[in-house]
Formats: structure tokens, sequence, C-alpha cells
């Protein structure tokens, strides 16, 4: 009752101040619009440039220039021109890489130059030139925005482009050179088509190299795990290895920009998946590991579970590389974060009677009161443990009929596990008449105690037979002791033998058993 008090205050107080504050507070500014054209940072400022020049709409690229030094008239005559210098000079420059540049809106003030990010760096006549961008805000209140300096823009005439074709293109016939993709002639993409053939053919007699080790490794048996891990790990090197070779042939090959973008989103691709692949596939030989170190109880029990645990690392694993490739990408991804995250919340929601019964299905696992094929009882049932899913367990009960509990609710029970007992009770009353005497009694107690003490297969305690009580027209005679069996097929026939002893007792000792 004290917290459910102490929170009705707080919030009777919060109630108080709120009704105690001006009404002429200013609300909180609300943040900028968006940029239409997508110049929110560095990359995706030149991402949109190349894509509008792509589409051949060189006005609009203009706007990824800063222009505001000259006049209005310039702009509109010689805004499209300068866009399009710019293109050709990005596409002569072989090292330039858009996905090189930073996705951070704000300034790097880590850099010597905050206030610029470098793009490209030229070479006239021996002097480099440096082509950059400028956060700016173009009106009052409106978005930064990420454009071309001045210096570029004025650098741009004076940058030759050499228009030296190479000198393969003298060989090739003319509809290699005229059908273009992406700004890229024809012949282009099939040197890189080849390119990654080759790679691709050259992972082939690594993989063949890769066999060859392996059977080498797993001569012996301690190594066979140990091949498979290595082999998880020596795939995605591979892929690296490729992806590195398919960037110098690009070099050499020398696409546009634009498409060096697009092929260096398909080389991020392949990359962040073969990655994640190789976790998966880490995630997986450590679930067969662990579920390998089990015994055959454990085994049974945790199958499930390890299943469930790989496919959901899994999926986690498939999602997180999922939103890395769409980040590098220049998508936004927090909006598609707030989803799943809502998504998940709706989820749990509706299906909260199923979680619960996982994880008690999981505690039951990990706690292990109670095995698969163990007998005990069960709040007010008794059997054995047939199965331990995670949604219910099985219980095989004394009428051989099956229960199927859910485990919210057996994780709840109280769990008596009659399998791991080490001995086992015996501990009978009986009812003699009254008509025995005291000295009959007392050579009953002791005929009993000395019959319990002299069998080896019992554990008595110091009174293992006693006067317990005294009625109207009887005696209460218990009997306490251990049998020193956790089998109940054995202690079953102990217990006939001594049942039998004690009846030869109360022959002996001439007491009749009440009725």
């Amino acid at each position: 009752m004290a917290p459910a008090l102490s929170n009705t205050c707080a919030f009777a107080l919060g109630v108080a101040l709120a009704a105690t504050t001006p009404l002429t507070r200013a609300a909180p500014a609300a943040p900028p619009p968006a940029d239409s054209l997508g110049r929110e940072n560095p990359r995706s400022a030149v991402t949109g440039f190349l894509e509008a020049c792509q589409s051949q709409d060189y006005q609009k690229a203009a706007q990824y220039l800063d222009l505001r030094g000259f006049s209005a008239t310039y702009r509109n005559e010689n805004g499209p021109e300068l866009a399009k210098k710019l293109e050709a000079v990005l596409n002569s420059d072989p090292h330039f890489s858009v996905l090189r540049l930073s996705r951070n809106p704000e300034r790097d003030f880590s850099s010597s130059n905050p206030n610029r990010e470098p793009v490209a760096t030229i070479t006239q006549g021996g002097q480099a030139i440096t082509l950059d961008l400028e956060p700016i805000t173009p009106q009052d209140g409106g978005p930064q925005v990420w454009l071309f300096s001045p210096d570029t823009v004025s650098a741009l005439p004076k940058i030759r482009v050499s228009n030296t074709a190479p000198a393969i293109q003298r060989y090739l016939p003319p509809f290699l050179l005229s059908q273009e993709m992406l700004q890229t002639p024809l012949w282009k993409w099939l040197a890189l088509v080849l390119i990654a053939f080759l790679m691709i053919s050259l992972s082939r007699l690594l993989d063949w190299l890769l066999v060859v080790l392996m059977e080498l490794l797993e001569r012996r048996s301690r190594w066979r795990w140990r091949a498979a891990w290595l082999e998880a790990l020596v795939r995605p090197t591979r892929v690296i290895l490729w992806l590195l070779a398919l960037r110098i042939g690009i070099g050499v090959v020398d696409p546009s920009a634009i498409a060096r973008l697009y092929i260096g989103r398909g080389m991020e691709l392949v990359f962040v998946w073969s990655v994640a692949w190789c976790v998966i596939q880490l995630v997986d030989l450590l679930m067969n590991h662990l579920e390998q170190g089990l015994d055959t109880p454990q085994q049974l029990a945790s199958r499930t579970l390890l299943r469930l645990g790989r496919r959901t690392a899994n999926l986690i694993i498939a999602v997180f590389a999922v939103l890395v490739i769409l980040q590098n990408w220049g998508y936004n991804t927090s909006t598609l974060i707030a989803g799943l995250g809502v998504g998940g919340i709706a989820v749990a929601l509706a299906a909260q009677q199923t979680i619960a019964n996982v994880f008690g299905g999981v505690s039951l696992i990990g706690d292990h009161p109670i095995r698969i094929g163990e007998f005990g009882k069960f709040g007010d049932m008794i059997g054995v443990v047939e199965d331990i899913g995670m949604r219910s367990t099985r219980i095989r009960t004394l009428n051989r009929t099956v229960v199927s509990v859910p485990n919210s609710n057996f994780a709840g029970l109280n769990l008596e596990n009659y399998s791991i007992r080490d001995k086992i009770l015996f501990n009978p009353t009986f009812q003699i008449k009254r008509s025995a005497s005291d000295e009959q009694v007392r050579a009953l107690i002791d005929g009993l105690t000395r019959m319990i003490s002299n069998r080896r297969d019992l554990q008595p305690v110091p009174t293992p037979a006693r006067l317990v009580g005294l009625a109207s027209g009887s005696f209460a005679i218990e009997v306490f002791c251990y049998v020193l069996t956790p089998d109940i097929d054995s202690f079953y026939k102990v217990q006939s033998e001594l049942l039998l002893s004690i009846n030869d007792i109360f022959k002996a000792s001439n007491i009749e058993l009440a009725s």
C-alpha cells in the first residue's frame, strides 16, 4: 500500500503544480522541416546530385551548388552547365566514391576544417583542387543543407576533363560503346561481369583447398567441430577478398560516379549479408555444441528451447543486417525501428499468455526442478513427465491418461520430484486394542525397535517405534524409518517384508489390532 500511496501523492502534487503553472509558457519550438531535395548530410546531398544528373535534370542538379554569390540571371543560365561540368569531373575521378562521405548531418568538429566535407581531389597542372561541401541555412528557420561550396563552384571552369578514350575501345563493336546504362558504356559493364565471374572461379578453387584442409583436420576427432568453426569463418573472409578484387577491377574499368554508387551499394549488401551469415552459422554451431554437451534427459528437455533460441538469434541478426544495409544506403531507419517497437508491443500484448508459457518453459528447463521421464507429484497430480514443451508440459498420470498443463501454471505448482529421492520413508501407524497391558505395549515397541535396527536395508531414527496416541478404545503405535533404496519397486518389496515381520511381532506379543 505504501508505494501506491506515494505514487498517488506524487501524481496529485504534479497535478497541483501543473494547475499553478502560468498558461503563457511558450511552447517548444518545432523542428525545422526536412529538405525536399534530401540535402541533410554530405552523402545524401551528393547522391541526390548524381541522381538528378542521371535523370538529365540539370536545373535541379544546380540546386546542390552554392550559387548565392551569383546573380539570378547567372544562376539560371550557367547553373545547369556548372552542374553538368561537376558531374563530368566526378565521373573522371576513379577514386571518388559517394559511400565514403559522411552520413552525419552535423559538422565534424574533430576535423581540421569542420565547415567543409571533402568530396574529391582533382590534380590540374600539378596543383590539387579539392571539391567539397559546406553546410548552410538558406532561409531563416529553414533546415540546414549541404551544398557544394563556392570555392568548388569557382574552380569548376578551371578544371579540364580528359576525353581520351581507352585504347581498348578501338577494337570494340560500336554498339558496346553507344549503349549506356547509368552513364556507363555497355562494354564496361561486361568487363565488370567478367571480373566478377573470374573472382567466383578463383573462389571455387579456394573452396576446393578448404575442403582438403577440412579433411586433414577431421582425420583427428578432436578437430571435427573446430573444422566447422573454421569453415564458418573462412567463407566471409573469401567474400571479403572477392569484394576487394572487384573493387580493384572497378578502379581499372572506371565506370561513372552514379554507377559506382549503385555498385558500391551492391557490394555493401554482399559484405553485410556475408558477415550476418557467418554470425548465424556460428550461432548454430554454438547451439549444437551446447546440445551435444547435455545428457539425454537435458537434451530432450532443452531441444525445443535451443531451437527457439537459435531461430530468435537468427531473426535478430537478419533484422540487424537489413537495418545496417538500409542505413548505409541512406534510408531513415528510425521510423522503421519505431514501427518495429510498436508492433512488438502489440504482439506482446496480444500474446502475453503465450509469452508467459514460453518463459515458464524456459524456467522449467533452466532450473531443472523436474525432467522428462521423472516421476513425482505436481499439485494434485501424480505421474511421469512425458514432455516439456515451450507452451505446455505433459504428464502421464497413474490412470495412464495424459494431462497437458500450461507452463505458466505448471511452474507455479508445488513440484515434488520422487525420482531424485536417495531413500524412501516407511511410516505406518497401527491401532491396537486398549485391552493390551502396559507390559505388552512395551514389549511390542521393543520388538519393533530391534527388528528395524537389525535390518541393514533400513535407516532407523533414534525412536523408530513409539506410542503416539491414546484413545478410548485403542493405542496408536507409529513406526518411522527409511528404506535405503530410491527405487519404488524395491521399496514395495521391502515394505511387504516389513509388514509381515511386524505381523509376527504382534502375534508374539499376543496383541490384536483395533478395528
